[in-house]
């Protein structure tokens, strides 16, 4: 035991360094790299569940260009049914349908974007 203590001693930053070598080798090895959650800050995320955050929120996002897609339709298709009305002066009550269904539509699109919003939160709630 006298032999290895005095190894150690006249050995000492050639085993330090030794020791922290093996640590870092292993530390570096084993733990995976953490992140942030985008979702909650306060959690710590790997690199595949980061790749599943952003997806969901590239989704998320694509959803509701889609719903501003529509509502621009909408309101192109409300405004050139006003100027048809405004230059002929005449009201037709077949240009009035696709203008009744699309703000039926307009209200359903809404309400599911709604929904799903409220869902979501329901479900990040816990």
């Amino acid at each position: 035991m006298k032999k290895i203590l005095t190894f150690l001693n006249h050995e000492r930053y050639q085993v330090i360094a030794g020791f922290l070598c093996i640590v870092f080798s292993l530390w570096g090895l084993s733990c995976e790299s953490k992140v942030q959650s985008l979702r909650d800050p306060t959690k710590l995320v790997t690199r595949d569940q980061l790749n599943a955050e952003v997806d969901y929120y590239l989704a998320d996002i694509e959803i509701r260009y889609k719903n501003l897609d529509k509502q621009d339709e909408f309101k192109e298709l409300v405004t050139n049914q006003v100027l048809l009305w405004s230059q002929t002066g005449k009201f037709s009550p077949i240009g009035l349908i696709p203008t009744l269904i699309g703000l039926f539509g307009l209200g359903a699109i809404t309400d599911n974007v709604r929904k799903r919003i409220e869902i979501k939160r329901l479900n990040n709630a816990g």
